[in-house]
């Protein structure tokens, strides 16, 4: 190829990459929701195992899209024999984003002692498997156990998908 074809080329490579660069794609209407149970372990200075069940809204789009989640889970400390319900929120802003969220705590020993708490946390999701950091924010007793500061692993198993698409005003 000829130096003056190759130049040409590049240029015209150029002048349509601005082009299209300056297209702004239309927002999308549809959002797939997905719902299912999940299986998890988290760790601190005690082991729990948890199980619940999520829903996530995930908004469908080439350029930023966001994922929101509610879910509701059972914990539950072997050694200490000790339950825990938790009803939770996470959000996710972009495609590889962290996920924020937090949690409402309630935990039990089965007898006449129960405590509430707060759990801010930061992780990281991929595919449909979440990675969290947090801290529980509650008050101190002598009766009732959790982790202070943990790390959690679960899986969500997805079984059920619908496409949500909104009607165009």
């Amino acid at each position: 190829m000829s130096m003056l074809r190759k130049s040409s080329c590049l240029v015209l490579l150029l002048v349509a990459n601005i082009g299209f660069s300056q297209i702004k794609l239309p927002e999308s209407k549809l959002k797939l929701v997905k719902t299912g149970p999940f299986l998890g372990v988290e760790k601190g200075r005690y082991f729990n195992v948890n199980m619940g069940v999520e829903r996530q809204w995930q908004q469908i789009k080439l350029v930023e899209p966001h994922t929101n989640a509610v879910n509701v889970q059972f914990d539950y400390n072997f050694k200490q024999n000790q339950m825990g319900t938790q009803v939770g929120y996470w959000f996710k802003p972009g495609r590889l984003d962290l996920t924020y969220g937090a949690r409402i705590a309630w935990h039990t020993d089965f007898e006449d002692h129960h405590q509430f708490g707060f759990s801010p946390n930061v992780g990281y999701k991929l595919l449909q498997g979440h990675f969290q950091l947090g801290v529980y924010i509650q008050p101190k007793s002598d009766y009732v156990v959790s982790n202070t500061f943990y790390a959690l692993v679960r899986w969500v198993f997805i079984n059920e998908r619908k496409f949500d698409r909104k009607k165009r005003k």
